[in-house]
């Protein structure tokens, strides 16, 4: 086998990203350090586990003259309409900071709206607002109402939650989430952890915690930071099972929890299987530490499992495709950053990991997103891989975050990827090369926990790269 190294440009030759939002491959097993850019993802963003200004030149006011235009205010251009401005309360002195736009009927229109809006909730609310209180809300408003469901507001607390899952260490109970519809359903389960002892199984519902309804719930952050809490302590959990049409309540220990992103073994003398759980920090150095075991155990062929993987870090998935494919592309990427548009590529370095002939197998489920669609994806068009299992989730976006002074942040959809054959995922998801269904009577329990001869879709992986 040639022997392997790392490309190390992934990211790194493009003014389109900041280069301390990725990691080396020297720089893997450090700790992320908080930068402005969170680096970029492809997850499907809506799963989250239970566990322990503007760009653009606009600027936000903070008191002063709230509503106005150029016509009225000489520190503004005339071309300009002027939404928030600022002065000093006691000298009246302009403090320069201001929201502008273009002069336009349509948006003179669309202030005079949002000018009655604001007078009218202001005058009209139940409970006295202030002008930071509704302006706070108008930049919740604004990302909310974009098309992507990939673009929000992270409060602090929700930046904590999602920094901690993709460190790989919890503390809670266990369990992944996504909100499907207006419901929080459980779409997989830490081995181990007090989810699984309980009894809780993928696919169940939430109902309810500690009695409160989880429709109140507006997120899944803000379910999951009612579950979580501090080791030892209790919660009362009430979810419904669709596969029984019943409902059970369960009280939880909460626990510290470490989740293993790669799980692997031989299958047969020749094929070895790699779980993939997620594309979180440092899974590229488990991933290859796991591949070159198998190999040394005699794995000439390979069954990749990322059922119920969400997705993850870019430069992660990026660094395992290196490995894995000789030179060519992998990505291409088209998007928007600091008002700039861009379109860039990744591509695979000359030395590989594997054998030239070894042959794969991934398989995939409903959950499968983003960056698993990538890796999937991009061994399918390198036909390297055939599919077995289900249509994939169907995410082909990838989001940057931006954190603000406050601990907050924005989540921004950045960019859309296409992989090697040009195609998109995004809304499609991945179609199988070969559709296999899991019985009913294990379709819900960990992927872990399926004993090997029920799963239908490793058995059907197993026998392709039998032949």
């Amino acid at each position: 086998m040639q022997q392997y190294q790392h490309n190390t440009n992934f990211n790194n030759q493009h003014n389109n990203y900041q280069q301390d939002n990725y990691y080396q491959a020297d720089q893997i097993k450090d700790k992320k350090t908080k930068s402005n850019f969170w680096g970029y993802f492809l997850t499907s963003t809506i799963s989250i586990f239970l566990t322990a200004g503007i760009i653009l030149g606009v600027v936000l006011s903070v008191g002063g003259n709230l509503f106005s235009t150029a016509d009225t205010l000489s520190f503004v251009e005339k071309s300009k309409t002027n939404i928030f401005s600022s002065t000093d309360s006691e000298t009246g002195a302009e403090d320069g900071l201001s929201l502008t736009f273009e002069n336009t009927p349509e948006n003179k229109a669309a202030l005079s709206k949002l000018e009655s809006i604001f007078n009218l909730v202001q005058d009209n609310y139940y409970h006295e607002l202030s002008d930071s209180d509704l302006i706070n809300a108008m930049a919740t408003g604004m990302v909310d109402g974009l098309e992507s469901p990939y673009t929000y507001y992270m409060t602090p607390e929700y930046v904590e939650e999602v920094e901690e899952s993709m460190s790989g260490e919890y503390s809670g109970i266990g369990a992944i989430v996504e909100k499907v519809g207006t419901t929080f359903q459980i779409s997989d389960i830490i081995e181990d952890s007090p989810a699984e002892k309980i009894g809780l199984m993928i696919n169940d519902v939430f109902v309810a915690v500690d009695d409160e309804n989880a429709e109140e719930f507006e997120d899944v952050t803000m379910l999951a930071m009612n579950i979580r809490g501090e080791e030892g302590t209790k919660v009362k959990i009430t979810v419904y099972r669709p596969s029984e049409s019943k409902e059970y309540e369960f009280e939880i220990t909460r626990a510290s929890i470490k989740n293993a992103n790669i799980r692997s073994r031989m299958l047969t003398d020749k094929i070895g299987y790699v779980r993939i759980v997620e594309f979180n920090e440092g899974v590229s150095d488990n991933f290859i530490t796991a591949m070159e075991e198998l190999q040394d155990q005699g794995a000439k062929n390979i069954v990749f499992d990322l059922r119920n993987n969400g997705g993850g870090y870019v430069n992660e998935v990026l660094r395992m495709l290196d490995y894995l494919l000789p030179e060519g592309e992998l990505i291409t990427e088209q998007g928007r950053r600091d008002g700039e548009a861009f379109e860039i590529s990744e591509s695979s370095g000359e030395t590989t990991g594997v054998p030239e002939d070894m042959k794969f197998i991934c398989i995939i489920n409903k959950n499968s997103a983003s960056a698993s669609e990538l890796f999937s994806g991009c061994l399918r068009d390198w036909q390297k891989a055939e599919l077995v299992g289900e249509k994939s989730f169907g995410k082909g976006v990838g989001t940057i975050t931006q954190y603000l002074e406050d601990g907050s942040a924005l989540q921004i959809t950045n960019f859309y990827y296409n992989l090697p054959s040009g195609e998109n995922v995004d809304g499609e998801g991945l179609e199988p090369t070969y559709e296999v269904e899991l019985p009913e009577d294990v379709r819900n329990m960990i992927i872990s926990r399926i004993d090997p001869e029920q799963d239908t879709q490793l058995q059907k992986a197993i026998e392709i790269l039998e032949k």
